[in-house]
């Protein structure tokens, strides 16, 4: 691509909301975000979360080579030593030396709130100060969630669950200093995950979904945690694959909707069956009891209560917390978010129809009465792009441009075509 012709790209990407961006424009879009977040005062790496990103790599690491790391690091070490003298663990004796208190936290725990301190240090920006503590301490609960869903669901990746959980947010503190005042509109209006989701995916140039992609892969963050990162408002596959990944992606779904600030348009606290998603979720995505998601949901805020100390200096502890135990616990047994209602309606509704268009495999399903989506998938049947579009003005040109299918041949296009007629029938 020419300099002049990539400038022109770029300028075009970030003039148009993301629904509407085609493949090469999502590249240039991702390009300019790499750029201000450079601008904003973010460190490119990290030095200590790496090193323990690169220990997680490795399935051999014990808990003396995480040790290792973590003696010299001054920041890490003292709130170590806090967490396993705290009544959370109930020792007998003090807990003087750091590889006792690494024992008593236990490798999981280790990797999870050592690495989670220093990648939540490093995405704080000045600006909005009380938005980015009121985000990392929702976002340190939902680490604590996903942890234990996956204690539950996938034992192998617990560390990983708690940092997905971590930084799913991480985009949210950064977007008004991204995204300006539009973004500060959406937000006020104090909307649920999934719903803020959609908004800032139709209106505006980049989500903060984007950010934290740009920045997982900007600290070269190993695929199994950015693309559960990058799907987290996704709706998982209907497969079940069971592999790692797979099971991360359905946990990051779960815990991202969950509606930790439960307070409606009309400034009253909302009642918890309004609140989170329900067992028809937990058990459809996660397929867990109700009896196992009751357990995962107490033990998550004992997690909570135990390393919201060692988070303190970036998040503010969530309020009342007994009654937002009751919130999510209820809300998880009966109610079911509204903006995931609409998906699965549409989906039983409409159960979508796959074609290959261009060598690609592409998905249409109704989203609405007036409005479908169109998904594009690589080979391994992994999202790619999603374009939404009005039933009655959609035409294969457009859905083909937005996902990046140019140069499509007559057979291609007439496909794509019959398609868009039996959705919109």
């Amino acid at each position: 691509m020419s300099e002049f012709l990539g400038q022109a790209v770029l300028e075009h990407a970030m003039a148009k909301p993301r629904k509407l961006l085609s493949a090469i424009e999502v590249q240039a879009m991702q390009e300019a975000l790499s750029t201000r977040l450079d601008s904003v005062g973010l460190p490119s790496q990290p030095e200590v979360a790496m090193r323990l990103l690169e220990l997680s790599r490795n399935s051999n690491a014990q808990i003396a080579d995480y040790v290792k790391v973590i003696r010299n690091d001054q920041a890490v070490l003292g709130r170590v030593m806090r967490l396993a003298n705290s009544v959370f663990f109930a020792q007998r004796k003090p807990v003087s030396a750091i590889d006792r208190a690494c024992v008593v936290l236990g490798i999981d725990r280790l990797k999870a709130v050592s690495l989670g301190f220093h990648l939540s240090r490093a995405a704080q920006v000045p600006t909005d100060r009380d938005y980015s503590r009121q985000i990392w301490g929702e976002s340190l609960y939902r680490a604590c969630l996903a942890s234990e869903m996956a204690r539950l669901t996938a034992p192998g990746v617990i560390s990983e669950a708690f940092v997905i959980g971590l930084m799913m947010d991480a985009g949210l503190p950064l977007m008004p200093t991204l995204a300006g005042d539009k973004f500060r509109t959406m937000r006020d209006q104090r909307p649920s995950p999934g719903r803020l989701a959609r908004q800032e995916f139709d209106d505006l140039p980049f989500t903060h979904i984007d950010v934290i992609a740009v920045l997982a892969k900007k600290w070269r963050f190993p695929d199994l945690l950015v693309k559960p990162l990058e799907w987290h408002h996704t709706r998982p596959p209907e497969n079940n694959r069971d592999d790692a990944l797979s099971r991360l992606h359905r946990i990051a779904y779960v815990v991202g909707l969950v509606e930790l600030t439960p307070i409606s348009n009309s400034g009253r606290i909302a009642k918890p069956t309004e609140a989170t998603p329900g067992v028809a979720t937990a058990q459809r995505v996660l397929a867990v009891s109700d009896a196992d998601m009751a357990k995962a949901v107490k033990q998550s805020f004992g997690e909570y209560g135990m390393a919201i100390d060692m988070f303190s200096e970036v998040a503010q502890g969530l309020t009342n917390v007994d009654a937002l135990m009751d919130a999510v616990q209820v809300g998880l047994a009966n109610a079911m978010d509204s903006v995931l209602e609409q998906d699965l309606d549409a989906i039983e509704r409409d159960k979508g129809m796959r074609l290959t268009i261009g060598g690609q495999p592409v998905e249409l399903v109704k989203d609405s009465d007036a409005a479908g989506l169109a998904y594009l998938y690589d080979s391994k049947g992994s999202r790619l792009l999603s374009h939404r579009f009005e039933l009655s003005q959609a035409n294969p040109q457009d859905i083909s441009h937005a996902l990046g299918l140019d140069n499509l041949g007559d057979e291609d296009l007439g496909a794509l075509k019959e398609g868009l007629s039996r959705l919109a029938a």
